[in-house]
């Protein structure tokens, strides 16, 4: 087999392929042997069928096979042996495809940008840290003990915080639309789930209330047809609850995760919970800022089509879960977003991974096991989920991943001078919440 490569461009790669005559024949007879001990035709048994009428009924078919698999097989072998890694589906051009003569074609594709070096220049870097205190672990027993709220029937108006379990139909100019109605649909006023405008207007009502609301839906929501418009609803209160929080005692601290019912363990348990997701935020924004530096100081500007398709795809994905299976449209500063993201996202993989090799760096399985190991460290039982981490496919090969990253920043970080700014909890995590989201 004979292959030469030709580089129209940085990221585009033409590879001829000439596959011996002898090669092709072979396959050829072989998927001719084959067919003949079972094909069927008036006259003769099976298997008896003379190889010329076989030929003369099948030839074509069996040529387009025969073809099909030389050149699967072929350019399978041509790739390994030229090293190539196509981020696209190759465009096969065949030149000569007659039998008794060498198969020659063109296989056409893309691959990933070649990275010849990565730069990183940064003389200090700002780490915002923050320390918890006692009022941040009072906000969030609160928080838990609301959790276990019981919700009783009330005849007064609802007020923020109750819970309206209605029925409603919407309706755009009369006409009813697709995910707009619902029944004994439950809604804890002020939780900001319905889209903005729809529960303020359900504060005030009583149960077995009956009235009409306009709510103007967002110009970036999935469904086109009710995007920016003007929506009615028909309202049907069917309840109204109100929370009655349980008393912090020693039943409701065991269920808050103190297993010996002490205000104090509890406490301590969440303090490490807090301390855990803290450090875990301050080195994701740490994180961040590298990151931003190196996209900055290593544009890469060569990264072909099909690779960003294919990756602002799986952001859509990830993003629009409900869409799996519907057919929908996407507004032009939406799909502007997915492919903003796609091309971030694919440049940082393409800088980390050339640093990666740059540096040598391995996920070494000390490594793996302490990041396992934190991970595993909020479920209950820790050992089953250590076991699960470990032996999932995927989830073992984002932890090497994730190992790899932490080990190559904390290297690049090593020239750097870190210039801590204290900050609080509250401002500090909820803005690790929302690069998180």
């Amino acid at each position: 087999m004979q292959v030469s490569v030709e580089s129209p461009s940085k990221t585009k790669r033409q590879m001829t392929v000439i596959v011996p005559a002898e090669t092709v024949d072979q396959v050829y007879k072989t998927r001719l042997q084959k067919l003949s001990k079972t094909v069927k035709m008036d006259g003769f048994r099976p298997g008896k069928v003379p190889v010329e009428k076989i030929q003369r009924q099948y030839g074509d078919s069996l040529h387009e096979e025969t073809l099909q698999e030389v050149i699967q097989s072929s350019l399978y072998n041509a790739l390994a042996q030229e090293k190539l890694h196509p981020v696209s589906q190759p465009q096969i051009n065949p030149k000569n495809a007659l039998l008794g003569q060498p198969l020659e074609y063109v296989a056409v594709f893309d691959i990933a940008p070649q990275i010849d070096q990565v730069v990183f220049n940064a003389d200090q870097i700002e780490k915002r840290v923050a320390v918890i205190d006692e009022a941040d672990i009072d906000r969030v027993i609160e928080h838990l003990r609301q959790q276990h709220a019981t919700w009783k029937p009330i005849t007064t108006p609802a007020e923020l915080n109750d819970k309206a379990v209605i029925d409603f139909a919407g309706s755009l100019d009369k006409i009813a639309f697709e995910g707009g109605t619902a029944k004994d649909y439950p809604i804890v006023l002020g939780s900001k789930t319905m889209i903005p405008g729809f529960e303020e207007q359900i504060v005030g009502l009583k149960a077995g209330t009956e009235t009409e609301i306009n709510v103007t839906f967002p110009e970036n929501y999935f469904s086109k047809n009710v995007a920016g418009k003007v929506v009615q609803f028909a309202i049907t209160v069917k309840k109204v609850l109100r929370p009655e929080y349980p008393t912090l005692d020693e039943s409701l601290i065991k269920k808050l995760g103190g297993r010996s019912g002490k205000l104090d363990d509890l406490r301590n348990e969440i303090r490490k919970n807090l301390e855990r997701e803290l450090q875990r935020v301050i080195q994701a924004e740490l994180k961040e800022k590298v990151l931003e530096i190196l996209i900055k100081q290593n544009p890469i500007t060569d990264i072909p089509q099909a690779m960003l398709d294919r990756e602002a795809a799986r952001i859509h994905d990830y993003m629009h879960p409900q869409h799996h299976g519907h057919a929908h449209e996407h507004t032009a500063q939406e799909q502007a977003v997915f492919a903003t993201a796609a091309q971030r996202n694919l440049t940082v993989g393409l800088l980390l991974g050339h640093l990666i090799k740059q540096h040598q760096i391995v996920a070494t399985r000390e490594k793996i096991s302490e990041h396992v190991a934190t991970l595993a460290s909020v479920y209950e039982d820790t050992e089953a989920a250590t076991k699960w981490l470990l032996q999932d496919k995927q989830s073992r090969a984002e932890i090497e991943m994730h190992v790899l990253e932490n080990q190559l920043i904390a290297k690049l970080l090593e020239s750097v001078k870190i210039k801590e700014v204290s900050v609080s909890y509250n401002e500090l995590m909820n803005k690790g919440m929302k690069q998180d989201g």
